[in-house]
């Protein structure tokens, strides 16, 4: 096999190289101490309040336990060397950092600098999380901060913290909104009560620290926190390699509906300081396409090699013998999902199986002569079996089962041998719904970039699917091409990359609305273009992490048809 090409090295631990960006911005002219001093007093003053407050009832709950609050500073621009000079303070530890590049100036922030030129609307904003331990941290923050203000020279080693309150832009401490708010698990629990669903699943993701003990000592505090709500942790992973510390738990919908209808938080699982989000589980899903079928057109001929696979699907289960299937797919499945899985269910792995090994049918061309190695992620939707969707498991934390998946194929350990050593492809065509891209990469993406750099693999990806409604202004009875897709780009907020497209090493790809059939649409379906080789309608947009550019790559994929839509009209 030829030498496969360089990959970038991801960064995910404390101490190792950040991924440069592409385009960088110049960095912004620093805030003035009086100007930072009116502004930022008064936020530190109500940190402080909040944590003391914490703290008091933290003590009487649990006298043995060590308040711990994790501290949020937002920048207007990236701080060198910044963990160093956290760790010279007693008592703080450093988290994360994370860039949002489409960060408004807060409010109160000014809007011109000393000289009168206008600043950046929306600078590249940095979030700096740190744990406080104690009393003693939180004082040489402040005391560093004053020392700034009165504009003393810092002590030496200090000096990143000049750089973070000149830019800094906000002080806050991670609350119950930050683990809750735009995650889409309080909307996933909102749709299982409305069903009727007596215990919720949810994915714990916790505040990655980097020794294990304290690791440890955080899983079982959370853990006992959910066995006292009558609670079940199904699973956990700990991955050091991305930072990932997550558990899956099941907990009764009786115990979170103060959330909902109380607009209560006052729930002690909600308001732990070691998890940092609550997230829904199983939402990585594929439905079926209305009038989509399984069509069998009989067994193909050409020659099958006998050489190992060098393409993965991770995916639904595919129909192995179906005619153009049947013999060309190396099935790998030890978690045993193949049980579960009728075959009138499996829709996406078969359409997947069939494209990659042979294309778009309507050309006609050769399959590939190599066999395909397939692992089933999905097992068909408990809530929604009559629509035909699959899902990954809501009893599975889908980082860890790719992690499994991938590690099993290039992994040999003193009881198992690598199952495919020979991959160098792996298609995973399959966006969480609820993780669209913000600023942040997710889990899941920094998993593949890892993996694709220590196995030296590339990941084919999913930039992700939008099928909701789209409004669009009529002409002359056709649907309107510029008003179609003025539309998509007016909605582009709403139709962003869904995880893991952000990932940096895997090559995304979006689609173009072409094939090669040659059907005519139903009746009160239309073609909505006119020109061909436009994006297709149903593709996810938007820039990528430090807003590269997203999808890698545009393929046919087929012709999305439309039809009209009146709006509901209550009488």
């Amino acid at each position: 096999m030829s030498e496969r090409p360089p990959l970038v090295m991801p960064s995910f631990g404390e101490r190792q190289p950040r991924v440069k960006a592409a385009s960088p911005r110049p960095r912004l002219e620093p805030f003035t101490p009086s100007s930072q001093s009116d502004r930022l007093s008064p936020k530190f003053k109500r940190l402080q309040e909040a944590i003391d407050n914490r703290r008091v009832r933290l003590q009487l709950e649990a006298q043995n336990l060590v308040p711990e609050e994790v501290v949020v500073l937002e920048t207007i621009g990236p701080i060198q060397n910044l963990i160093r000079a956290v760790e010279r303070v007693e008592g703080l530890e450093w988290l994360a950092e994370i860039e949002n590049s489409e960060a408004a100036l807060h409010d109160d922030l000014p809007t011109h600098s000393e000289d009168g030129a206008a600043r950046d609307k929306h600078p590249s904003s940095r979030r700096i999380f740190m744990i406080l331990y104690n009393q003693d941290a939180l004082r040489e923050l402040f005391s560093l901060w004053d020392q700034w203000q009165d504009k003393q020279s810092l002590p030496y080693g200090y000096g990143p913290w000049k750089e973070v309150f000149e830019q800094l832009s906000e002080v806050r401490y991670w609350g119950v909104k930050d683990r809750l708010l735009e995650t889409g698990v309080l909307e996933d629990w909102q749709e299982r009560i409305d069903e009727g669903s007596e215990v919720l699943p949810c994915e714990v993701e916790l505040w990655y620290r980097s020794d294990s003990e304290q690791r440890r000592q955080a899983q079982e505090y959370v853990e006992s926190l959910v066995t006292g709500m009558d609670g079940e942790v199904i699973t956990e992973a700990d991955i050091p390699d991305i930072a990932y510390h997550a558990l899956l738990i099941r907990i009764n919908a009786k115990d979170v509906l103060p959330l909902f209808r109380s607009n209560s938080d006052d729930i002690a699982l909600i308001q732990c300081e070691k998890v940092q989000v609550f997230r829904a589980a199983g939402k990585m899903i594929t439905s079926q396409s209305e009038g989509h079928h399984l069509e069998d057109s009989g067994a193909i001929s050409e020659h099958l090699t006998a050489l190992d696979p060098v393409i993965a699907l991770l995916d639904g289960l595919p129909l192995q013998s179906h005619g153009r299937l049947q013999g060309r797919l190396q099935i790998d499945d030890p978690d045993g999902f193949e049980k579960h899985y009728p075959a009138i269910s499996r829709h996406h792995g078969t359409a997947m199986a069939s494209l990659i090994l042979c294309g778009d049918l309507s050309t006609g061309s050769n399959p590939l002569s190599r066999p395909l190695y397939v692992r089933p992620i999905f097992k068909p939707s408990p809530h929604d079996w009559i629509q035909g969707s699959e899902q990954v498991p809501d009893d599975i934390l889908v980082v860890d089962l790719i992690h499994r998946s991938v590690e099993r194929l290039f992994k040999r350990d003193g009881t198992h041998q690598a199952i495919a050593p020979h991959i160098a492809l792996i298609n995973l065509s399959i966006g969480i719904a609820d993780r669209p891209f913000m600023h942040s990469m997710s889990p899941l993406a920094r998993l593949l970039d890892w993996l694709s750099w220590r196995y030296r693999v590339l990941f084919i990806v999913s930039a992700g699917n939008y099928s909701v409604p789209i409004e669009v202004i009529e002409e002359e009875g056709l649907f309107a091409q510029d008003g179609l897709i003025g539309s998509i780009i007016a909605d582009a907020r709403n139709r962003r990359l869904l995880s893991p497209a952000e990932s940096i090493n895997a090559l995304t790809v979006g689609s173009v609305h072409y094939d090669e059939s040659s059907g005519k649409p139903l009746d009160g379906w239309e073609d909505p273009y006119i020109e061909s080789g436009l994006p297709s309608l149903f593709n996810a947009q938007g820039m990528g992490y430090r807003r590269t550019i997203k999808p890698d790559i545009l393929a046919p994929g087929g012709r999305s048809l439309v039809r009209k839509m009146f709006p509901r009209t209550d009488h």
